[in-house]
């Protein structure tokens, strides 16, 4: 197993976007204004996406469904657009994320096909600075089936979007990282799935690391789809995926409302997800892009099996002259800015099925005040810092975020933002990525795990997360 030096390519960047490079050096120029950033955090219940409306048509029964989602955390629906969905939503303090590939009759806004574009025009326009929509969900499979069978263009499509409503982000997913760099500019989101507990672990790390060089250059924001597994499991990616900056979650592919029979299940797992971290959602949004991310050695695997201790691969161990040690505990630790200047940590837990007593240390000058913000009360309460030492306990999956004053602090490089808005006080110059492609990068980075011909990991069996069947010519 051959892992990525450490530090070599996501060392601590600024966190805002680095201009693009030119079209003759080989890379892609953005074409349309810059996204405008979620406004929170988005906890996303998909029912499925592509095909039809798998919503209730009778306004009764939708609105139902979105107090009940409300209720258990979801504060973001994927939906086709109706009018008369968006005031429902505004009363419940949900967000619309709205289809843009909906084909079917019943919906008919896929922006991909001609004769629809007029109704995702008519949608857009009618919904700019809406604040009970999010934005718009324009594709999760692989970036190569984007075009089939029309010939579309991701990039004309986003240019509809943002031209038609600049006022709310657009999510562009893919699997794994296949081909996001031929997304120009910044959509707003970049999402991706991997099915890292079923298909491998080693994805979960590695492709968070690439993603964060790709949400630097562009400025944009992560989002990740995440299999519905179990409450362990899905909470560990959550608070792990946290701690690299993740913005938006799209739970594959339902939770607790079932779409077929209607049915609500009060006891499903990822209620208890939702309640319990839906405090952080504006607070998430605030903290920015992590500068850097940490990780302490482990002598586990994440689902609490021995394994021969050291940094797992693709995490960066902690440098010497890090501002902040951990000396107790097994976790991935996401270093953030305010805007303001403090500083937050972001704590996940290495192991998705044991708890951990976490132990940090600080370098400061002066009085250390160290506050943990609590997910029960959404209230930040402080920790005892006893010798620059402060210690907390982390649930098996669980994350914690920290902010910390008064510590010791690097010299400030002047803001290589370049005009853009810097979600984050920058502290120290961009390191460019490599000019790799997804497949280079994992063909090199996963040396020996594979066995292709081309040199990196093997197509999935199927091409991405969708409930029903796709069309032969959707997707």
């Amino acid at each position: 197993m051959v892992a990525v030096a450490a530090g070599a390519w996501f060392a601590p960047a600024c966190p805002a976007a680095l201009p693009e490079p030119t079209e003759a050096a080989g890379a892609l120029v953005p074409t349309t204004p810059v996204a405008p950033a979620p406004s929170e955090f988005a906890f996303t219940f998909s029912p499925g996406y592509g095909t039809i409306d798998h919503w209730p048509k009778d306004p009764a029964a939708f609105e139902e469904v979105v107090r009940k989602l409300a209720s258990a955390g979801f504060n973001t629906i994927h939906c086709v657009y109706r009018d008369w969905r968006v005031p429902i939503c505004r009363r419940h303090g949900v967000k619309m994320m709205i289809d843009v590939l909906a084909w079917h009759d019943d919906a008919r806004t896929d922006i991909r096909r001609p004769e629809q574009q007029a109704a995702v025009k008519a949608i857009c326009e009618r919904v700019r600075g809406e604040p009970a929509v999010w934005g718009y969900n324009l594709w999760n499979e692989k970036l190569a089936f984007f075009g089939r069978p029309f010939g579309n263009d991701v990039n004309d499509c986003l240019a509809m979007l943002r031209r038609w409503d600049p006022t709310h982000p657009v999510w562009v997913g893919t699997y794994r990282n296949s081909y996001p760099q031929a997304v120009k500019g910044n959509p707003g989101v970049f999402g991706y799935y991997d099915y890292h507990w079923q298909r491998g672990m080693i994805w979960h790390f590695a492709l968070l690391k690439w993603y964060q060089g790709l949400l630097n250059e562009r400025g944009a924001w992560l989002g990740r789809w995440i299999l519905v597994h179990d409450y362990n499991r899905n909470l560990y990616t959550l608070n792990t995926s946290l701690a690299h900056g993740l913005k938006v979650v799209i739970w594959f592919i339902g939770g607790p409302w079932n779409a077929r029979t209607g049915e609500w299940n009060p006891e499903h797992h990822l209620v208890r997800v939702g309640r319990q971290v839906h405090h952080l959602y504006a607070e998430l949004m605030r903290i920015g892009r992590p500068t850097a991310v940490y990780s302490t050695p482990t002598t586990t695997t994440p689902d609490d099996k021995d394994k021969e201790p050291g940094v797992p691969p693709h995490c960066t161990p902690f440098p010497q002259d890090c501002w902040v040690q951990v000396t107790g505990g097994e976790a991935v630790v996401g270093l953030f800015t305010y805007p303001g200047g403090a500083d937050a940590l972001f704590v996940a837990n290495h192991n998705a099925f044991a708890p951990q007593r976490m132990v940090l240390r600080f370098k400061a000058e002066g009085k250390l005040a160290v506050n943990l913000f609590d997910r029960g009360t959404g209230a930040w309460r402080p920790l005892t810092v006893s010798d620059n030492v402060v210690t907390f306990d982390l649930a098996p999956g669980g994350g914690e975020l920290l902010q910390v004053s008064g510590r010791a602090r690097a010299a400030r490089v002047p803001c290589v933002c370049h005009g853009r808005s810097c979600p984050a006080v920058c502290f120290s110059p961009p390191v460019p990525r490599p000019a790799l492609s997804g497949r280079a990068f994992f063909g090199a980075a996963t040396s020996g795990l594979f066995h292709t011909s081309r040199g990196g990991p093997p197509d999935p069996p199927r091409p991405g997360p969708t409930r029903d069947a796709a069309p032969a010519d959707s997707s």
